[in-house]
């Protein structure tokens, strides 16, 4: 597991948790976090066990790996209560993104904080098969925005280099996706009530915004709304914080 932190220069209105998708490393946050900087608000950066860095399971070898899909779960609620302690003064929110927004929207289900006030799943695994992905080449660049900043911080650092997913980790991502899916929304109670937004991906495909709209129905106080793309990410989540924060009286 990895992880960072940063802060404004003035005390943060609140704090935002970002789960690195497995697909990227941290590290193509950057930009998010410092729209999210820029807002006032502190940012928090996790890479679940399995994604690279220091970080990883025994003998996983050069792919991503878990054994369970539910140890990235577990591992950012014990991130949140242990690490970020979230309080009324700096209440947080948590952002996934990718095969992450699945854990983020499993999360706004499961974590029962008053202090957790909502989650963010940008463009979100919307379940099927995994491309296994190939070994990193310092001469493949692979042409997407948050690829190609992936690209070059790979390639400097070796250790951020992992884009294979093993076959354990793609069945187990499955499941997670698949556990979300069969839900009912469950009654929380009026004490936990989490506003989660889900960013639409912007492939363009009736399908894949049938899929999303499908999954967010399944997730209490969920709502769609358009994506612009990850260059503008940290500015939508900054809007969302400030929905969702408290007005002062």
């Amino acid at each position: 597991m990895r992880y960072g932190v940063a802060s404004p220069p003035a005390n943060p209105k609140a704090q935002v948790l970002i789960l690195a998708d497995p697909a990227y490393p941290a590290e193509v946050y950057f930009q998010a976090a410092q729209q999210l900087l820029d807002a006032g608000y502190g940012v928090w950066l996790l890479e679940a066990p399995g994604q690279g860095g220091a970080g990883r399971y025994l003998l996983q070898g050069e792919a991503v790996f878990t054994p369970d899909y539910r140890d990235a779960q577990t591992a950012a609620r014990a991130f949140i209560a242990d690490i970020v302690k979230p309080d009324p003064g700096k209440p947080l929110i948590v952002v996934g993104t990718g095969y992450s927004a699945i854990h983020a929207l499993s999360l706004s289900m499961a974590l029962k904080d008053p202090n957790v006030l909502g989650y963010v799943a940008y463009d979100p695994y919307l379940g099927g098969p995994i491309a296994r992905g190939q070994v990193w080449h310092a001469n493949e660049p692979p042409g997407t925005y948050w690829g190609d900043i992936a690209q070059t911080w790979q390639s400097a650092n070796p250790s951020l280099r992992l884009r294979v997913k093993s076959d354990v980790w793609q069945k187990q991502m499955n499941r997670a996706y698949e556990a979300l899916d069969g839900l009912h929304i469950p009654t929380l109670g009026e004490a936990v009530s989490p506003s989660v937004l889900l960013l639409e991906p912007k492939t363009g495909l009736t399908a894949d915004a049938n899929a999303a709209s499908k999954l967010c129905a399944h997730v209490a106080h969920c709502v769609m709304a358009p994506g612009d793309g990850p260059q503008t990410l940290g500015t939508a989540v900054a809007s969302f914080v400030d929905e969702v924060l408290p007005k002062a009286k």
